[in-house]
């Protein structure tokens, strides 16, 4: 995940409605971690973070308090369940650290739900890497089948990880709380979707990307460039910012990352406007509003320390 978030404005009656993230990915988590909990814990700062040339960030990520605990039951469940076809691949699984991304985007999601939101980002993280030895056709077969079948409408083949995976994680998130559970099908079904949409492979102004990542989230440049080559010509076609940032300026791929650094605290900085003078006026300052408000800091910073962390993205020619 790279450098894609944006804040956008929405008119008052839609926000008096009700927090809605902006991204398919924010929207299906929202549901999950509406409503919070104190206690949170700071990550420890390590190697891999942001250099002097790196404009520090206007946020301060956060982290679930029960990080490490759910961390390794929902590893467990997938290292005994998913069919990884090596050890290494095992390892890098565990090393992507999924989970840790998850409890960071909501550091204050309720104890009980965290791990829902675990799961269901991990295994579409896992979908993802399937996706990208993929054909768009042939992507868009393997996720159309899962959707029925998440629905609870279609019953799973049990003898496929993928199937009874989803099917029975979304029974025990209906099992927990079915209205939200089912509000959220849809925005899942948007980006997974958006994961075999023949846009990624079209040649696309920055404007377009940013678009277009609103459904698909993004992932670092490296992998891009490391699907690109590996995987198939079009479920692993480069689709980058960054890319385009240098296409479009001339500019080395180093300078783009510079230039689209400065793009995303210029957007934090838009963002705090946007919540001082929500804050300001106390009558749309309702607590849903303000929740929602800081959630969005909380997705973008805690994105940003993933990113920088992850091997996932930082050691990509062992992924």
């Amino acid at each position: 995940m790279e450098y894609q978030y944006r804040s956008r404005g929405r008119n008052n009656k839609d926000m008096e409605k009700g927090p809605k993230m902006s991204s398919p990915l924010s929207y299906i988590i929202s549901f999950l971690s509406r409503l919070i909990l104190p206690g949170p814990v700071e990550e420890p700062a390590t190697a891999a973070t942001p250099t002097l040339s790196t404009p520090p960030s206007l946020f301060q990520h956060q982290c679930h308090r029960l990080v490490d605990p759910v961390t390794e039951e929902v590893d467990g469940y997938f290292l005994k369940n998913w069919n990884f076809e090596t050890e290494k691949a095992k390892k890098k699984f565990v090393a992507a650290g999924f989970s840790r991304v998850t409890c960071l985007y909501f550091p204050m999601a309720l104890d009980d739900r965290i791990h829902f939101a675990c799961r269901l980002l991990t295994i579409l993280f896992l979908i993802d890497d399937v996706l990208d030895h993929l054909s768009f056709e042939d992507g868009s077969i393997y996720n159309n089948k899962l959707m029925p079948i998440m629905r609870g409408d279609t019953m799973p083949d049990r003898s496929v990880p993928v199937e009874w995976m989803m099917f029975d994680l979304w029974e025990s998130m209906r099992a927990h709380d079915k209205v939200m559970a089912n509000e959220v099908l849809e925005p899942v079904f948007v980006f997974m979707r958006a994961q075999t949409d023949r846009t990624r492979a079209e040649s696309m102004s920055l404007g377009t990307y940013f678009e277009y990542r609103e459904k698909d989230v993004g992932k670092a440049f490296e992998k891009e460039v490391a699907a690109a080559k590996k995987g198939h010509k079009e479920g692993g076609a480069l689709c980058s910012s960054v890319q385009i940032m240098a296409h479009e300026s001339d500019l080395s791929i180093a300078a783009s990352k510079r230039v689209l650094w400065i793009l995303c605290r210029e957007w934090e900085s838009v963002h705090q406007q946007l919540v001082a003078k929500r804050e300001g006026d106390l009558k749309k300052a309702s607590p849903a509003v303000l929740d929602y408000m800081k959630g969005l800091e909380y997705q973008m910073s805690g994105n940003t320390q993933w990113s920088h962390t992850t091997k996932r993205y930082n050691e990509v020619a062992d992924f």
